[in-house]
């Protein structure tokens, strides 16, 4: 069996929320209050992030949300959330990079709190770019 993504259609983000994808907002609840899991759903509703079934066979194994980061010097697609309990993302890092590159991305961007970090640099070539960090008002 093989890994592959599959973009789901904005029209379809209602059913694969009742499908799996409803586990996205446990990722939610690592971004420090951005996005709650109800307000991602809205975004993947409405266009403006896309949401990824990552497929081991025919059985959903996690899902991923993302975005098209046009920035002045470089274009990115950046891993907004992601679900995949079990490693399941590790292998699909290349798939991921071919669905970057096919849109004209030349780099992939996540954001990781630090143990998310020392493991996806275990196994994948990522690194630090910055640190955002916040002052509450």
């Amino acid at each position: 069996m093989s890994y592959q993504l599959r973009v789901v259609p904005a029209a379809f983000v209602g059913r694969a929320w009742a499908d799996g994808a409803h586990q996205l907002a446990q990722a939610c609840e690592t971004s420090g209050g951005e996005i709650t899991g109800d307000q991602l759903k809205l975004l993947l509703c409405r266009g403006e992030r896309d949401l990824i079934r990552i497929d081991l066979g025919d059985q959903a194994v996690g899902w991923a949300a993302t975005r098209i980061d046009q920035l002045p010097n470089v274009r990115a697609l950046h891993v907004c959330e992601l679900y995949a309990p079990g490693g399941h993302w590790l292998p699909c890092c290349e798939l991921l990079a071919d669905m970057a590159r096919s849109n004209g991305c030349t780099e992939l961007r996540c954001s990781a709190k630090p143990a998310q970090q020392r493991l996806y640099q275990r196994h994948l070539p990522w690194e630090p770019l910055y640190t955002t960090m916040r002052m509450p008002l």
